[in-house]
């Protein structure tokens, strides 16, 4: 009876140990494993909210009066300012005018005023083809009207103007060049 004792304990015994060794074998197999990494990308400092393919559209007692596209918007909420990269800004036109639409390398978007400020490569053109190209153009939203102090060229129907300092009306097609004119003329109206 004692010799069944003892072969009863000493099977406990292995058992435990075999136990104890297959979890130190587990959790040592575990610590050896890294954890997977997720891949998400830090923002930076000042971006509280990053997102691409941005798209908003303006509207004023239901018409729509312009839309904002961009590749990437990276929201800053201290600032109250969206920055944002490869921008489309299309400005609603009446059927004399047409639609505008204005590109840029990137742009900063005041939230709180609605104005935009395209920067870099600026280039317009209307559906009637009046165009312009400029560095740095300010959409002022309040007044519908685009305002520059650079140097800016336009076109339209075989005429070109050159300035420094623009206010362009994009309601009315209303146009004023600042300082520095220049312009050229051709008949036949093509360019």
């Amino acid at each position: 009876m004692r010799k069944l004792n003892n072969i009863k304990r000493f099977l406990g015994i292995l058992t435990l140990l075999a136990s104890v060794l297959v979890v130190a074998t587990i959790v040592f197999r575990m610590q050896q494993e890294e954890a997977p990494k997720l891949s998400v990308r830090k923002l930076p400092v000042q971006v509280d909210i990053s997102l691409s393919k941005f798209h908003y559209t303006e509207t004023k007692q239901g018409a729509k009066r312009w839309e904002l596209s961009a590749e990437l918007a990276e929201y800053n909420k201290e600032a109250d300012r969206t920055t944002l990269t490869g921008v489309s800004l299309m400005v609603v036109g009446d059927g004399a005018t047409g639609d505008m639409r204005i590109t840029a390398d990137r742009a900063e978007y005041e939230n709180s005023t609605r104005d935009v400020t395209l920067i870099g490569n600026v280039k317009g053109k209307s559906e009637k083809g009046m165009g312009f190209s400029t560095s740095r153009v300010t959409y002022v939203a309040a007044r519908s009207q685009l305002e520059t102090t650079e140097r800016v060229r336009l076109f339209d129907a075989g005429s070109e103007l050159e300035g420094v300092g623009m206010k362009f009306h994009t309601q009315t097609r209303r146009l004023k060049l600042m300082k520095d004119v220049s312009a050229v003329y051709n008949k036949r109206g093509a360019r």
